[in-house]
Formats: structure tokens, C-alpha cells, sequence
């Protein structure tokens, strides 16, 4: 909401006055004792009147627009939740506009149509042959061989790349290294590149002593920006192969895996055939409550302030960085990214789960979706049953005020999901519902924030949304 906003004359005028009398009492003017001066005087040594009076006006704006914006927020009856972005327009007299991020209001649309279809979950054959094979190669062993190198052998050998001159490079410019490794040990696994698309399959046919250089190219999308697209130098020498040596898949094997709790290979079989049922079917109903979250989202008419995604970005770098600024500092210049624009790169991300945590908090409401203290108390103890000697500990932090406000919304958050997913899975079509019109919080907005100063007749008038 932006607010368009000027201090009355009067009281503009009195602040004026104010801050005159306080800048006359330290004024040092030739010929007169500190405070003793008239004011013709020091209108003389500051250079007239027109700048005495500039210099008061700025001094008194410092107490004039935070008095002015929160007289204007409460006469206009304004749900602000954060600090607003302040904007002098005029001096004398002094006008200002206010853009004040306001408390979200949530439309969620007929939700109770959100259908959503169960995705199958089917373990094949194939996909426990796979995993069978996994913990075959975790426990292979590797023998020297003398031949050249194949496909699932492990190689020694050493690696040296670097990035190739522009065409524009300064004379005598030194060409970037990507990385120079003289004994890397790595399987050669088809399918799984090294570093880059075809170094891998350089080493095909190598046998130990032997040694190739040979330009590749970055792919335009590959995971370090600063290497998409770039041409690259690699020197490769092969100091050993090994071949891979599976054990057989019986049930010494099984045993080998974990004596206590599998006989036999068929045990192991079953075991691997449950947990990647359970695994996926996992993945199903997670992908499920994501699709009907996503309808959710799409369906709701959402307005809020574009600082709540600000906070979100905030949120999401505290938590990669640890709030450790001087390592956030040095990350921002290895990656050579500017703060700006390393903070561009999470916007999209933060505008999604801000969305998410407005109509989740928004049907919550809408459902009346509520948590009892018995609810609080038995989550609390499964919380802490694992936690052994510690359990006592952690019971205290989680009886405390904050502890039960942080166990209360996750539960609240868990009943929100059962509700989305209830509904989505629904097989009976949804009656329609006329569209709800209420504004409401949700859990990142907070209370009604003013600015420090004094109070003002201020005189406001409101543009627009923001």
C-alpha cells in the first residue's frame, strides 16, 4: 500500500522552532557568548536565513516522518506487518510517500474441488536386480590387471584440466586451472561422466603407464556457471587398473550383507523388494501432496507484500550460511557473484514457499483446523522417547512457551496436509462453493509494526495496493 503523506504546517512549524532553539544553545558565533547570540546573528553566520531554515527542516524531518507515517497508519486503519520504505518527495513543506507492506489477504477459491490422481507404485524385477547389484559393487574387491581399461574397472591415474585462453586474452595470461590430481582413484562407470562429457571414455583402452591429452568442451548447462560453455584442456596418465571383482549373489552373500538379520539370499531379496516398495510409495504420496498443494496455490488469489519474499531469501541464506556473514562474504567472492545477484537466484524458490505458507495457513482457518493440549503433550513425549538420558532436557525446552508454539505449528502444519490430501483424494466430485472474501494472517506476517517518534496531525492519502 503506498501512502501519500504531508505534515501539517503548524506542527512543522513548532518542530522548526524546537530544533532552533536546541541548535542556539551550541552555536559558536564570533563576538558571543555560546547561547547568547540573537538569532539575526546566526542567521548571518550560517550564511542567511533560507539555509538556518534548510538545516532546522532537516533535523526536524528525522522526528517529523516516523510521527507523521504512524499517526497516517492508524488514522487510515493500515494492517501494516513490517517497517515501510520511506520516500521524501517535498521539504517545505514536508511531504512524503510511505509504501508499507500490509498483512496478506488470502482468496482460496472452490479447494474443495482439488482432485488429484494416485500415482500406481509396482517394484519390478529389474529395479531389485538393480539394487542387488549396488551391494554386490559395495562389496567388490579389486585385482590389478595388466590389460587396458574397460567399463566397472577402478582406476589410479592422474587428472590435469584447464580452461583454454579466450581469443581475447592479455599476453602472457595464464590459462585457468580446473584441476590438476595425480592420484585419483574413481570407477569408470558407463553412463556417469567425470568432470565432463567424455573423459570417461578417454580412459577406454588405457593401460598403466599410458598417458593422452585432449579438449572437451562444458556443456552450456553444467552445475559451476562459470565453466558452462567453456573449452577445457585435459592431460590424463593411467597408473593402475583394477578389475571389479562382484561376490556371487548367494547366500553367503546375504550373510556378508548383515549376519543379523538375513540366513539366506532370498531374505535379502525380500528385504530389498519392501524397502523399495515402501521407498516409493514414499516418493508417491509425497509427489501427491505436492501436486495438491500446487493446485492449492494455483487456484488461490493471493496478495502480499513483496517483503515477506525478502524475509524468505533472508531465511534461506541464513540457513546455507549459518549467519556467518564473513563466510557468506568470502562465498559470494569465490563464486564471483554480487549480493544482489546471488540473491536474485533464490527469488523464485522464496515466492513459492511463501505462497505455500499463506494458503495452508489460510485453509487451517478455513477449516477450522485446531490442536488441543492433550495433542501438544503426546507429540511432545514421542518427541523425546528416542532421546534416552537427554529426554528430561528436552522435555523442559519443549514445555516452554516457545517450545509448545513451535510443537502447536507443526502439528497444526501436519493437519493442514492430512486435510489437503482428504480432499484431493475424495472420489466423490466437490458441490461448488462460492468464492471466500476474507483477508487473513498467516504464520510468517507479523503484528502491526510502527516507526519510532512523536506524534503528528499527519495527512494521508492512499494510491495504491502493494
Amino acid at each position: 500500500m503506498l501512502l501519500d503523506i504531508e505534515v501539517d504546517p503548524e506542527r512543522l512549524e513548532k518542530s522548526i522552532e524546537a530544533e532552533y532553539r536546541k541548535f542556539a544553545t551550541r552555536a559558536r558565533v564570533p563576538g558571543f557568548r555560546p547561547g547568547k547570540a540573537p538569532r539575526a546573528a546566526i542567521e548571518r553566520h550560517v550564511g542567511g536565513a533560507k539555509q538556518l531554515r534548510a538545516g532546522l527542516i532537516d533535523d526536524a524531518i528525522q522526528k517529523l516522518v516516523p510521527a507523521a507515517y504512524n499517526d497516517a497508519i492508524a488514522e487510515n486503519e493500515v494492517d501494516a506487518i513490517d517497517q515501510p520504505e520511506l520516500e521524501i518527495v517535498e521539504i517545505d513543506p514536508v511531504r512524503f510517500k510511505a509504501t508499507v507492506p500490509v498483512r496478506p489477504s488470502v482468496d482460496l477459491g472452490d479447494y474443495t474441488s482439488i482432485r488429484v490422481e494416485k500415482e500406481p507404485v509396482e517394484v519390478t524385477p529389474e529395479m531389485v536386480e538393480e539394487q542387488i547389484m549396488l551391494l554386490r559393487r559395495r562389496h567388490a574387491t579389486q585385482a590389478p590387471v595388466e590389460r587396458g581399461a574397460e567399463w566397472d574397472d577402478f582406476l589410479i591415474a592422474s587428472v590435469k584440466g584447464t580452461l583454454k585462453l579466450e581469443a581475447d586474452a592479455e599476453e602472457g595470461a595464464e590459462p585457468e586451472e580446473i584441476l590438476d590430481d595425480e592420484d585419483a582413484e574413481f570407477p569408470l562407470r558407463e553412463g556417469q561422466p567425470l568432470i565432463v562429457e567424455g573423459l570417461a571414455e578417454a580412459f577406454l583402452g588405457m593401460k598403466s603407464g599410458d598417458t593422452k591429452t585432449l579438449d572437451l568442451t562444458f556443456p552450456e548447462d553444467f552445475r559451476m556457471e562459470r565453466y558452462q560453455g567453456k573449452d577445457a584442456t585435459f592431460t590424463i596418465g593411467v597408473k593402475e587398473v583394477k578389475e571389479e571383482q562382484l561376490p556371487e549373489a548367494d547366500d553367503e552373500f546375504a550373510v556378508m550383507v548383515s549376519p543379523d538379520e538375513f540366513e539366506s539370499f532370498e531374505q535379502l531379496r525380500a528385504k530389498i523388494e519392501s524397502s523399495l516398495q515402501e521407498s516409493m510409495q514414499q516418493n508417491a504420496d509425497n509427489s501427491f501432496r505436492q501436486k495438491a498443494l500446487d493446485l492449492l496455490v494455483e487456484g488461490a488469489t493471493l496478495e502480499y507484500p513483496k517483503v515477506m519474499v525478502e524475509r524468505e531469501i533472508d531465511h534461506i541464506i541464513k540457513d546455507s550460511t549459518g549467519n556467518d556473514t564473513a563466510q557468506y562474504a568470502r562465498y559470494l567472492q569465490s563464486i564471483g557473484r554480487s549480493e544482489a545477484d546471488f540473491r536474485e537466484g533464490f527469488r523464485e524458490g522464496a515466492e513459492a514457499r511463501v505462497k505455500r505458507s499463506l494458503v495452508l495457513s489460510k485453509l487451517s482457518e478455513v477449516e477450522a483446523l485446531e490442536v488441543h493440549p492433550d495433542d501438544i503433550s503426546t507429540e511432545i513425549e514421542k518427541l523425546i522417547e528416542p532421546m534416552g538420558e537427554d529426554g528430561q532436557r528436552f522435555r523442559e525446552m519443549f514445555l516452554s512457551e516457545a517450545g509448545q508454539a513451535t510443537v502447536s505449528r507443526d502439528l497444526i502444519s501436519r493437519k493442514t496436509i492430512e486435510r489437503l490430501v482428504e480432499i484431493a483424494s475424495n472420489p466423490e466430485p466437490a458441490p461448488e462453493r462460492p468464492a471466500a472474501d476474507v483477508e487473513s494472517p498467516s504464520d510468517d506476517a507479523t503484528d502491526s509494526k510502527d516507526v519510532d517518534g512523536e506524534p503528528s496531525a499527519p495527512s494521508a492519502t492512499e494510491e495504491e495496493s502493494e
